[in-house]
């Protein structure tokens, strides 16, 4: 999650639009970035569009037409007819009270859609109804909303107001219009998170589960000299945008933004199209996964204020002035690190430009700023490809070219570094079963809008009840089973589901959730260390096929020491991977999990030196995620991993938790072909992200987070190490790896942001100047073949470790709050790059 910030400017009292101040960390609850001034970006250019009216199998790459759609997409069946229209809503919120509504239609909250009215009232009252989180509210778990418009234009003249845990959903095959009046008043037309005496609505890194997707967002009508953007969207994990066209004016004067967004923790959003405006982007963050995004006739496509690391995926720009803008003003630069990969820059004046924009380089600082790695980046009539300060650092052409893959920053390999790098490197040499094309697979989450009613099955109508007390186990492994054999869609109604043994989930199977459900583990048939067990099981060992499954939490009830939350062991075929999208892990901090503060506090002022001081119940999980040894092929976006660091439920106070978690995310599988895209895993014992004797594995952004009790107690307990799952051996006073490779090849990281904010909940260990002392050691590679761009560390003092031996240390690497390597090999073999301009 990161630790907390806050925003002390009103949108419109910030300078200018690239001036931030250094990075600090005030106290253990104050984020480290506040910064930012975007809403009045001066204008600079980017954009281009893709087809994505389908949301299954883009394959990585993004259409070479322009496809802007805006009426229906629903092929076989008509818009009144989707299931998302059509299906019983039966979601039930335990802890909401008598009568809460899970789901709720804009249309019986007033709003007309008529292209006529104003919906502004209507779509709000939808939001608001219910006694729900808004600004005001720190956070909760306990009323959760889909909001859905069924197609139709909704004019608006005030912003919609988003609430925590919310979902605006629109219909995916003919996606409704949120068209904003020519007399609209704001600053943006959808508000994430509303700024209000004290700052933002929520700490922007405490933003967690929610949605905005299927959408045509139009603020055209406004006159071209507004300032005004579609989306204001600070966020942190477990967040999402998809599939939305914007729409803005491309005037030459336009000040119209797409996509606002100051800070937060992210994150992810993808399938996403622009047309228009000052900045189709403009945007600052600690990290951030983008995917496939088109963006045309902007003046800037993506403005860039400030970052740790983010990787760009699939980005096609057209016709803008500036593609990629990552400049400061004055001598402190704020870009830490960037990606970008797999993407195409067209008919732009200058493709990529960053540095300072009133200061030469030998004027700026951190000398370690501004860490690029470009990989696969396309260009057509791009006079100027890199730009810095008012030099040309790559001429482009009139014609089409390749930058096959170029860097900027710190380099190092197994035993020695670092080395300066700016210009052509060597690229990753990419496993065949990974890419399409020459780009990496990817693919979208399923909307199935080609698929009727009849196939759906409902978990509640099966006979679950997802009241948080009876045990569904039973009639959840029945309606999966049996939709598997009917190859039918489960549809998961919003509830707490109990569970008190494992949930099979079938090969052939297709899961959707509503809101993000909930399966919780309770009982004895978990609890036991020495005989772990999964709560959610994808195929048998040594079974082949594949699942789909999107929008679910998996969480455990109480003491769990044996439970496993989540095994893959299906052998898909790298052709035809499984998918999972926005499913997610979280144990504790949240009403029904009995690990909440009153439960589970922290307590560093008490020595916690044995296991035998670590009270029992409060030890919630063996693992979070395994894909073992058997399974192969597994296609994973935007999940998020996390132990509670707070209990989401406390209020202002947002009381600190101590939960227990043996291990985050381990991949054994032999076979490899697995994608993790926008990934993180937070806070658990041994390690976040551990990769044993696999192969053919990318990933980018990840994420980790240290436990924020650790080293009180240390990595050593409460769980030992267990040789069968190969967990490290770790010494009295260690933290929990970020992230461990061992015996395994191509291991390729596109953006790794690894941190260790706390030191027995202390800031001060990981604060400027402090000597990055919070843990020792954060990446440990052994006898492994791995390849990192752009990692970003926080609070270690030994970044790199390969085979017993540290590699690469903070101080030769800092970057204003984190420490940054650009590009890290070891035991990777590749010939010389070019770069074909």
């Amino acid at each position: 999650m990161g630790i907390r910030s806050f925003f002390s400017l009103i949108p419109h009292t910030w300078p200018h639009p690239l001036t931030a101040p250094s990075c600090l960390v005030t106290s253990k609850t104050m984020r480290v970035h506040s910064f930012l001034n975007l809403l009045v970006l001066a204008p600079i250019a980017v954009a281009h569009l893709f087809s994505h009216g389908s949301v299954h199998g883009l394959h990585g790459a993004i259409a070479p037409s322009i496809k802007i759609s805006v009426g229906s997409e629903q092929g076989a069946l008509g818009c009144d007819d989707q299931w998302i229209e059509k299906i019983a809503r039966q979601g039930v919120a335990p802890y909401a009270g008598a009568g809460y509504k899970v789901f709720r239609n804009v249309r019986d909250y007033g709003a007309k859609g008529d292209g006529i009215t104003d919906d502004t009232a209507a779509i709000n009252r939808a939001i608001s109804d219910g006694g729900r989180c808004g600004p005001g509210c720190s956070g909760t778990t306990k009323t959760p909303a889909l909001v859905y418009f069924p197609h139709g234009t909704y004019r608006v003249t005030a912003p919609i107001v988003d609430f925590y845990y919310t979902q605006l959903i629109g219909n995916p095959a003919c996606k409704p219009i949120i068209k904003a009046s020519s007399n609209f008043v704001g600053a943006w037309m959808i508000d994430g998170d509303q700024y209000g005496a004290d700052g933002l609505a929520w700490g922007a890194t405490n933003v967690f589960w929610r949605q905005i997707a299927n959408f045509i967002l139009d603020i055209t009508d406004v006159s071209a000299d507004t300032k005004l953007a579609v989306i204001h969207w600070p966020t942190s994990q477990a967040t999402s945008l998809s599939n939305i066209y914007f729409k803005m004016s491309d005037a030459p004067n336009t000040k119209h933004q797409g996509l606002f967004m100051e800070e937060g923790s992210g994150g992810y959003l993808g399938d996403l199209v622009f047309d228009g405006g000052a900045q189709a982007l403009a945007i600052g963050n600690q990290q951030f996964t983008m995917r496939n995004l088109a963006i045309q006739n902007a003046q800037t496509a993506i403005q860039q204020a400030w970052s740790w690391g983010w990787t760009y995926q699939g980005i096609n720009i057209k016709n803008c002035t500036v593609g990629f803008d990552f400049t400061s003003v004055g001598t402190v630069l704020q870009v830490g690190s960037v990606v970008i990969l797999d993407s195409e820059i067209s008919d732009t004046p200058v493709g990529i430009a960053y540095g300072s924009t009133t200061a030469s380089d030998s004027e700026t600082t951190p000398d370690v700023a501004n860490n690029f790695i470009f990989e696969n980046v396309a260009l057509n009539n791009v006079p100027v490809a890199i730009k810095a300060y008012s030099k040309t650092v790559l001429p482009g052409t009139a014609s089409r070219t390749v930058i096959t893959a170029w860097g900027k920053g710190h380099s190092y390999n197994a035993t020695s570094g670092p080395f300066d790098i700016s210009g052509p490197i060597v690229p990753n040499s990419r496993p065949p079963n990974l890419v399409v094309n020459g780009k990496y697979y990817t693919r979208s989450k399923p909307q199935h809008t080609d698929v009727p009613l009849s196939q759906f099955v409902s978990l509640r109508h099966a006979g679950a009840k997802g009241d948080g007390v009876t045990d569904d186990t039973a009639a959840i492994n029945s309606a999966l089973a049996s939709a598997a054999k009917a190859s039918q869609i489960v549809h998961i109604d919003y509830g707490i589901y109990v569970v008190t043994s494992t949930i099979k989930i079938p090969p052939g199977s297709r899961i959707i959730g509503e809101a993000f459900p909930v399966i919780l583990s309770s009982g004895p048939f978990f609890a036991d260390s020495s005989s772990p067990r999964p709560v959610v099981q994808m195929g048998n060992p040594g079974e082949a096929g594949k699942i789909e499954w999107s929008d679910t939490v998996v969480s455990t009830r109480g003491a769990q020491a044996g439970a496993i939350l989540i095994e893959y062991n299906l052998a898909s075929a790298p052709t035809d991977p499984s998918g999972m999208w926005d499913v997610h892990v979280r144990v504790g901090g949240f009403a029904g999990s009995n690990l909440q503060y009153p439960d589970c506090p922290a307590t560093p002022s008490t020595p916690l030196d044995g296991a035998g001081s670590i009270p029992s119940k409060c030890i919630a999980g063996f693992m979070s995620m395994h894909i073992t040894k058997s399974s192969s092929g597994l296609y994973a976006e935007n999940c998020w991993i996390w132990v509670a660091d707070h209990d989401v439920e406390d209020g202002a106070r947002n009381g600190q938790v101590t939960v227990y978690v043996g291990r985050g995310l381990l991949v054994e599988s032999t076979a490899g072909s697995i994608w993790l895209v926008g990934t993180g895993a937070e806070h658990h014992q041994l390690y976040q992200y551990q990769f044993v004797g696999t192969r053919d594995v990318v990933m980018g952004q990840i994420q980790s987070e240290t436990a924020y009790y650790q080293p009180n107690p240390d990595a050593t307990i409460p769980f030992a190490a267990v040789a069968t799952y190969s967990d490290p051996v770790l010494s009295k006073g260690e933290s929990g790896w970020g992230l461990r490779v061992v015996g395994s090849h191509e291991i390729l990281v596109y953006g790794a942001g690894l941190y260790s904010f706390f030191n027995n909940y202390d800031t001060t260990c990981s604060a400027i100047g402090q000597g990055a002392v919070c843990q020792t050691r954060i990446v440990d590679i052994q006898h492994s073949g791995v390849s990192i761009y752009n990692l970003n560390t926080v609070g270690t003092n030994k970044m790199v470790t390969v085979d017993g031996k540290d590699v690469a240390y903070y101080a030769d690497n800092v970057d204003g709050f984190v420490q940054t390597v650009a590009l890290f090999r070891s035991g990777v073999e590749s010939v010389p790059a070019a770069v074909s301009i």
